[in-house]
């Protein structure tokens, strides 16, 4: 039992490590300023609640509170601005108007798809070298990584 503990240590403390020199790499690589900050500048935090409206096309204040760990005060300026850019709106829950929604809109999912082409010209810069196994293997290890942490 205690090596079983020592291994899951020595493990959590080799994932500890590759987050750490991961994060960069990723932030170095894919999130450029540049990209960011193209044609119409909004923060990266929009366009990640944009792209977890995209695919879910609606989420209440609540889960997206859960899924970006952000306190609900917080959520209600961000949501304010969303919405003053014309990305989303709110619509109550027919079934209890207490739940709000938050729909992303035709100029959302349009920021979504710019910036998801915008990071598709970013790594195809830097993954010129990897052959289709290898991005299929990154593609497999990303969603692993989704699904383990929880943002579906």
């Amino acid at each position: 039992m205690e090596n079983c503990t020592n291994e899951r240590q020595e493990t959590l403390e080799k994932i500890a490590r590759q987050v750490l020199t991961a994060a960069p790499v990723f932030k170095k690589k894919l999130f450029r300023p540049d990209i960011e900050q193209k044609d119409n500048p909004i923060p990266l935090s929009y366009v990640q609640v944009l792209a977890a409206l995209d695919e879910a096309d609606r989420l209440s204040v609540s889960e997206i509170s859960a899924r970006f760990d952000i306190a609900k005060p917080n959520i209600t300026p961000l949501i304010d601005r969303m919405i003053n850019a014309g990305y989303v709106t709110r619509e109550r829950n027919a079934a209890d108007r207490r739940v709000v929604h938050v729909v992303i809109l035709d100029k959302g999912r349009e920021k979504v798809r710019d910036t998801v082409e915008a990071l598709r010209v970013c790594m195809d810069a830097w993954a010129k070298e990897l052959d289709a196994g290898k991005l299929e293997t990154l593609s497999d290890a990303l969603e692993t990584i989704r699904q383990l942490l929880g943002n579906e």
